[in-house]
């Protein structure tokens, strides 16, 4: 039988363990083991622990083996509150929970992102003086760090040190990742120079995510110094070291350094990739420096790197910046000849520039082909096309499209109900956008700012001054304020209406 299990024929297997029980034998421990061990391997973990229960009613009793087995198949395959119900009734037989089998239920735990059942079980597995070590707080410390609790995994990580296990690379690279995904870069710092006061060497991961973190926070020249210290500490960047330094630079305006940098990866024998290119297209198309950004797209495809959706999408949303339509369709059109089909988001760029340079039946033909594509059109999509025929005077078809969303299977978000406040609005039909602002909230889509102030300002633009001062002080119970047109209009109308006056002094906190 160990021979067909270790083969993965368990049919085979599970023929021989059949004829043990046919001829009368018990299967001992170690066959039963040999069994739900191979089970477990080759995927069928759900079915071993049912055959092992079956096991169990006629009489059977698993040692810590068995159970490990089950235990560690049922966390492999994400069901930690399976394991921890075996692992409870493991304990109430004759068998005790191990460190190996706790451990395993509390990383279960961590990586389904319910790290406090995980650490309740950490307080079962103290309490029966089991020590914990560093696999276990590090499950706890990567739990807590991936949910953004990090004064707690803070914690976690102190309690290890002080039970005197040391924490490893890993653990500080874990801690200081946390902190930069919060934005929280001065922490990360801190643990790092922790890290080196205990003698534990940064590696190039380290480093990557110090030096991606400053860039983000637009410290480049903190950036640069980590970079440096990186350099004369002996670790060797990675194209992600750099992809990171260059991206702190341009996004924050230092694109001639930029470009050095990336003359210099080059230079050090690294291989540029995809993110690379993009990075730098990305900050020339935003200093508008449309010749260097396509000459880096030919030395793409000079260098056998396939652009990728960002690569496109940046190119196309400058080409309609910069009013080239033609050459963003031809663009558009030319993805597929370089083996790239459009994204979702590439329609979103496409559809917003046609539509905001007025060619409305060329984006309504483009949606169309979107739909009869596997691709769904989302909600932003809709929203785009209702804005472009409103500013195209189509109010007839931005409203029947409005209508049809909701058939489409999708919910209408804050942002279609303002681009339709706002075309009534400015079409002088601020009573029906009255109403549709109700209707919004009878949906359970929550008005913002806007919605309230764009209403007011078409209310008051239309004379409904008594319905723009109810909404004024619906703004005034939401805590919002009146914006600069609303503001200037209501003085305005103020100054020649006794009503508006009146009503306007008794809304002190709105403006």
């Amino acid at each position: 039988m160990n021979s067909c299990c270790q083969l993965k024929q368990m049919s085979s297997g599970f023929c021989v363990f059949g004829e043990i029980i046919k001829r009368g034998f018990e299967p001992d421990l170690v066959t039963v083991s040999i069994l739900l061990k191979g089970m477990c391997a080759d995927g069928k973990v759900l079915d071993a622990v049912q055959v092992f229960d079956k096991m169990c009613e006629r009489g059977f009793q698993g040692d810590g083996v068995i159970y490990g087995i089950l235990i560690n198949g049922l966390c492999s395959i994400g069901h930690p509150g399976m394991a921890l119900e075996l692992h409870r009734k493991m304990e109430n037989s004759s068998c005790q929970g191990t460190l190996l089998t706790f451990s395993m239920v509390i990383d279960a735990f961590c990586k389904d992102g319910v790290v406090d059942e995980a650490a309740s079980v950490f307080s079962e597995m103290v309490s029966k003086q089991i020590s914990p070590d560093a696999v276990v707080y590090g499950s706890l410390i990567h739990g807590f760090c991936g949910l953004g609790r990090l004064k707690e995994a803070v914690n976690v990580f102190d309690e290890m040190v002080s039970r005197g296990l040391t924490p490893d690379l890993i653990m500080y690279n874990t801690l200081i990742h946390g902190f930069c995904q919060v934005g929280m870069w001065g922490e990360a710092v801190k643990i790092f120079n922790r890290m080196v006061e205990n003698g534990i060497s940064p590696d190039v991961v380290t480093f990557t995510t110090l030096i991606d973190s400053l860039g983000k926070e637009g410290k480049t020249g903190e950036a640069q110094r980590i970079f440096d210290l990186m350099i004369r500490q002996g670790a060797k960047p990675d194209i992600r070291t750099y992809n990171s330094l260059l991206s702190g630079l341009c996004s924050n305006g230092h694109l001639d350094e930029a470009t050095k940098l990336f003359g210099l990866i080059v230079d050090q024998g690294l291989e540029l990739d995809a993110f690379s290119y993009n990075i730098m297209i990305s900050g020339y198309c935003k200093s508008w420096k449309m010749d260097e950004a396509f000459e880096l797209f030919q030395k793409m495809h000079d260098n056998v790197i396939k652009p990728t959706i960002v690569t496109y999408n940046t190119l196309i949303g400058m080409l309609f910046q910069e009013g080239q339509v033609s050459t963003a369709q031809k663009m558009f059109n030319e993805m597929h000849v370089y083996g790239q089909s459009p994204a979702l988001s590439t329609y979103t760029v496409m559809l917003d520039g046609l539509c905001k340079h007025g060619h409305i039946e060329e984006a309504l033909d483009l949606f169309h082909s979107l739909e009869s594509t596997n691709k769904k059109p989302s909600i932003e999509h809709f929203s785009i096309l209702i804005d472009g025929m409103w500013r195209a005077g189509k109010s007839e078809e931005a409203r029947k499209m409005f209508t049809e969303i909701s058939e489409k299977g999708l919910s209408l978000d804050v942002v279609t109900y303002n681009i339709m406040l706002s075309g009534l609005c400015k079409q002088s039909m601020s009573l029906e956008a009255n109403k549709l602002l109700m209707e919004m909230e009878e949906k359970g889509c929550v008005p913002d700012s806007i919605s309230f102030n764009t209403l007011s300002h078409g209310l008051l633009r239309e004379k409904e001054v008594e319905k723009a001062m109810n909404r004024l002080e619906e703004m005034r119970r939401r805590s919002f304020s009146a914006d600069e047109g609303v503001t200037s209009l209501l003085l305005r109308l103020a100054m020649k209406d006794e009503q508006c006056r009146a009503a306007l002094e008794s809304l002190p906190d709105v403006i």
